[in-house]
């Protein structure tokens, strides 16, 4: 939809001379762009919050507050998204100048870390298992373990470390055993998966957009570099 007539449906819902944008037109009208546009209006104009401001204040009590919870909510994000990524989405609809593109890769691992390094007590819902973006998590988080924990390389360094007797171990320690117990018949049946949907990572790309986005802009999180320091602000 035009810009302008996605600000004239909000302004009509926010005032209260509507209930719901979604009353007005149908969801099959809103792409996700249209969605992300709406959010990034009534932060900007109803809240005067910027695209720092905006991640990290933006909560479900405010979607609520500024009506466009019921838009969020239904909004459908590509397979790879899983449910615990949707935030993180919507930010890349809302600013996608400020955040570039969505590397998944990227906040997968990002979450991962903040696990191991006891930043957060648990993986999110759903976030190793329940659907397809699970699935993809899995798989990037094996990569990434066996690239920053076990020194794997490459794919054949990856396969000799999984066929030894060092695998259910690390498997273990890097809190993937159950993942692989849950879907696969052998780590190195999981190794294969990975290797073959996600290679391997940039481990040192992923690492510098991090400190860049992350530590230095002073966002809470938790990550480990290439080099094994762990980075922890907030």
């Amino acid at each position: 939809m035009r810009k302008t007539d996605l600000c004239y449906l909000y302004d009509s819902v926010y005032s209260g001379n509507s209930s719901s944008i979604l009353n007005e037109v149908g969801r099959g009208a809103l792409s996700n762009n249209d969605i992300g546009f709406l959010c990034r209006y009534a932060c900007g104009y109803y809240l005067h919050w910027g695209a720092e401001e905006t991640i990290r204040k933006l909560s479900r009590p405010v979607l609520r507050m500024m009506k466009l919870d019921n838009l969020v909510e239904e909004m459908e994000p590509p397979s790879e998204i899983s449910p615990p990524e949707k935030r993180i989405y919507l930010y890349y609809l809302m600013y996608p100048e400020y955040l570039g593109d969505y590397r998944k890769e990227f906040f997968v691992t990002a979450y991962y870390q903040s696990v191991l390094t006891g930043y957060r007590k648990e993986f999110p819902h759903c976030f190793l298992s329940g659907g397809y973006g699970a699935e993809q998590n899995a798989r990037i988080c094996l990569m990434y373990a066996l690239q920053a924990f076990a020194n794997c390389s490459t794919a054949g360094d990856s396969f000799q470390f999984m066929s030894s007797g060092r695998a259910v171990p690390f498997l273990k320690e890097a809190k993937l055993y159950y993942v692989m117990k849950r879907k696969y018949k052998s780590p190195i049946a999981y190794t294969n998966d990975a290797l073959a949907m996600v290679g391997i990572l940039d481990l040192d790309r992923t690492c510098r957009d991090f400190c860049k986005k992350y530590v230095h802009a002073g966002k809470p999180s938790a990550m480990c570099c290439r080099e094994g320091d762990v980075i922890e602000t907030g």
